[in-house]
């Protein structure tokens, strides 16, 4: 009965969000461990992160072998600073975590157009960004993978939980698998 449930929250969280495919997990913190996984993030790898987050939005990156690079954030929204986005990619960048902080989403049209410029994978952290939206799209339309908490502190709770969301099948495959300790439960 409870696989039944979490299947139906997974697809009516998928239509919500704008995403294919919704992987439930335990928390945020491993949605974010497995984007990282699934994208092949490891100890040669940059990772840009906003300087004002959680500590789980950064310490997946260390659980990889990447290493995190802070980035200023906008004094306007609290997320991520375009300028400072800019100045800190190198040739070992290879994502960004953007993180939607308190309802406020970054400049998601400079974040898109300067990854897709330095082939960079975009994974958006909307775990206090259930709800808000920028030039009307919702957040977490605008990762390779969004990322959603509802612990008891986020905006929609259920006590513990995470969620992992994305349009790409391989990705999500991936990523259920691993959460799977490898079993395909299909």
């Amino acid at each position: 009965k409870m696989n039944y449930y979490i299947e139906q929250f997974s697809k009516e969280f998928s239509l919500y969000v704008g995403k294919k495919y919704c992987l439930t997990t335990s928390h945020c913190t491993v949605a974010i461990h497995l984007s990282l996984l699934s994208l092949g993030i490891n100890s040669n790898d940059e990772v840009i992160v906003p300087d004002i987050t959680w500590i789980a939005t950064v310490a997946p990156i260390l659980y990889v072998g990447a290493k995190p690079v802070f980035a200023d954030v906008d004094l306007n929204t609290w997320c991520i600073s375009i300028e400072s986005l800019k100045n800190r990619i190198t040739n070992r960048t290879k994502a960004i975590i953007a993180v939607d902080l308190m309802g406020n989403m970054p400049e998601w049209d400079e974040i898109i157009k300067i990854c897709k410029e330095k082939k960079i994978h975009i994974i958006e952290d909307s775990a206090e960004g259930i709800g808000a939206e920028y030039k009307k799209r919702k957040a977490g339309q605008f990762g390779k993978i969004s990322l959603f908490s509802f612990n008891a502190t986020k905006l929609i709770m259920s006590g513990q939980g995470g969620a992992f969301c994305t349009d790409d099948i391989k990705l999500f495959n991936k990523a259920k698998i691993m959460s799977h300790h490898g079993i395909n439960k299909d």
